[in-house]
């Protein structure tokens, strides 16, 4: 028997679903839920520094999912996922957005989140 398990997220840990795309109006004729259309994929890592292959495994999400912004959390980024991460938004049009621990929980992400 094994310990492993799989929870299924095929590579999502998580929706941002931005306020800006919720209806003005409620009601069913106003299309409440319309607005689950627009997300944004996190994905979040436990490593001391998160690499090109996590990168490459994020930017497979994102391409399936037909998402133009993804956010990937990790205590430390390598210089090789960086330069991923901007190799994939020449490349796609479509951005990652890196965020440290540190810097979320000092209150000050690198980039405005959207």
């Amino acid at each position: 028997m094994s310990a492993v398990s799989s929870v299924g997220d095929m590579g999502i840990d998580g929706r941002i679903y931005p306020v800006s795309s919720m209806p003005a109006k409620s009601g069913q004729k106003a299309g409440e839920l319309g607005f689950m259309d627009e997300w944004y994929p996190i994905q979040v890592k436990q490593k001391d520094q998160l690499g090109r292959p996590d990168v490459d495994a994020f930017e497979a999400v994102m391409m399936r999912e037909d998402r133009k912004i993804g956010y990937m959390v990790s205590f430390d980024f390598s210089s090789d996922a960086m330069r991923e991460m901007d190799e994939f938004l020449r490349r796609s049009g479509k951005q990652i957005k890196a965020y440290s621990v540190k810097d979320l929980l000092e209150g000050n992400p690198p980039q405005k989140m959207v």
